[in-house]
């Protein structure tokens, strides 16, 4: 299954823990597809932009409560991972998610702080598409690896 991958894949694509897959499964925000199971534990697969999704709120989690991912995991599905996220920034002002490009930051984050003299928190993050881009990098890397040790395995000859 191409573009489909394991929980344990998932574990090392996102640097989340199994209890954080497992928390993000129940509240809905990234739910993977179970097969099998009756009872027993079912394979936990997750598609390629779940992958995204998770180490997205891996970054996120960094600097970020889960309540304000929950408004960030909402905008991006709403997006659908569009090249756009790309070199976009995120700030949260006032209970507001912003975003805006490299070339906007510093002007709009003025603008901002401006208008709100006295207790304003501006909670700013990295580039969302710098996530995506790492862990498309990791997963070829990985792709790569796991291709190269198949082909070193010789074939066993039937008799």
């Amino acid at each position: 299954m191409e573009g489909v991958f394991t929980r344990q894949q998932a574990l090392d694509l996102t640097g989340l823990s199994s209890g954080q897959l497992s928390r993000l499964d129940k509240s809905g925000i990234v739910k993977p597809t179970k097969l099998g199971g009756n009872g027993h534990r079912p394979t936990v697969l997750y598609r390629w932009n779940q992958i995204l999704e998770l180490r997205t709120i891996a970054t996120l989690r960094k600097k970020l409560s889960m309540q304000e991912i929950k408004k960030v995991v909402e905008y991006l599905r709403k997006k659908n991972f569009d090249s756009t996220l790309l070199g976009k920034y995120l700030i949260f002002c006032n209970n507001k998610l912003y975003w805006f490009t490299a070339d906007e930051l510093g002007e709009k984050v003025i603008e901002l702080s401006g208008k709100n003299k006295g207790q304003l928190v501006l909670k700013a993050v990295d580039p969302i598409g710098k996530a995506i881009l790492e862990v498309q990098s990791e997963a070829e890397l990985r792709q790569s690896l796991e291709s190269s040790e198949s082909s070193k395995k010789t074939p066993v000859a039937s008799v």
